[in-house]
């Protein structure tokens, strides 16, 4: 039966400890370990090991490295349940190695879902102002319990959704000033439910900014989609032509008034 001849420290790896076992053909390194296990397994100079005993701390060196591994993982940020695990299968362990260090992770506080799921929650809220619809969905992407995600959730009320939503619309809603006022509506809701929020926060938000009007810029955006509609359908009779123009005018937002208004310029310019 092998015996241990050698126990040498790693140069290069603190903590780490290579064994030597000597056979019938000589002395030969077998494999190495971590302190722990050393103290653990009582490891020491003339010790037999059979056969089996060696694969089974070389598996069981493989589940501590993966462990250290882990360690090192959630040393840059916070990470659920689910992110470890996937990350844990990418070190090909078996799925009760797996569940074991998830276990002890979970003894030693490294990782909690309800914890982790609420940070993750306050911090898309407060840096990226993201709604909570995406903010659930990274949740559950990074393998979140719903109940988990609804408890989480909590941090994110109705009022902050509508207050983030509003700031957002007021900020953007200079890239709409050419469009009609009920387009620039249209575009700043769906700009906010993109970003995440529901669709009654969106309506809320829009109705509760404060809207600036840009009267000169609304109208060199109407004279633009008009004359652009206007070269489209000019072949057709007069009658159609102007139903189309006015038709896609309205589909931009813009008011019956200000149409009219266009219309009257043009037939002045005969």
């Amino acid at each position: 039966m092998p015996i241990i001849s050698k126990i040498t420290a790693a140069k290069k790896k603190k903590g780490r400890f290579h064994i030597y076992l000597k056979r019938e053909e000589g002395e030969e390194y077998a494999f190495s370990v971590s302190e722990d296990l050393l103290v653990n397994e009582h490891l020491l100079k003339g010790k037999e090991l059979s056969e089996e005993d060696i694969e089974r701390l070389k598996e069981k060196d493989d589940v501590d490295k993966a462990m250290q591994k882990a360690l090192n993982y959630l040393s840059y940020r916070m990470r659920s349940e689910g992110e470890i695990t996937r990350y844990l299968r990418d070190q090909e362990l078996t799925e009760e190695d797996i569940a074991n260090i998830i276990d002890r992770l979970r003894e030693l506080q490294f990782i909690d879902d309800i914890r982790f799921a609420e940070a993750f929650v306050r911090t898309k809220r407060d840096t990226a102002k993201k709604g909570p619809l995406l903010i659930e969905q990274e949740l559950y992407q990074k393998g979140v319990s719903q109940h988990h995600i609804d408890r989480a959730m909590k941090e994110y009320p109705e009022e902050t959704q509508l207050d983030h939503a509003i700031k957002m619309v007021e900020k953007k809603q200079s890239s709409y000033k050419k469009e009609g006022a009920k387009k620039k509506q249209q575009k700043l809701m769906q700009f906010v439910i993109q970003r995440g929020y529901p669709q009654s926060v969106a309506s809320k938000a829009v109705a509760e900014a404060e809207l600036e009007t840009d009267p000169e810029a609304e109208w060199e955006g109407l004279v633009k989609h008009a004359e652009k509609a206007w070269r489209k359908h000019v072949k057709k009779d007069a009658w159609e032509r102007d139903q189309k123009v006015k038709q896609y005018l309205f589909t931009r937002g813009f008011t019956a008034e200000l149409i009219d208004r266009w219309f009257e310029l043009k037939k002045e310019e005969g």
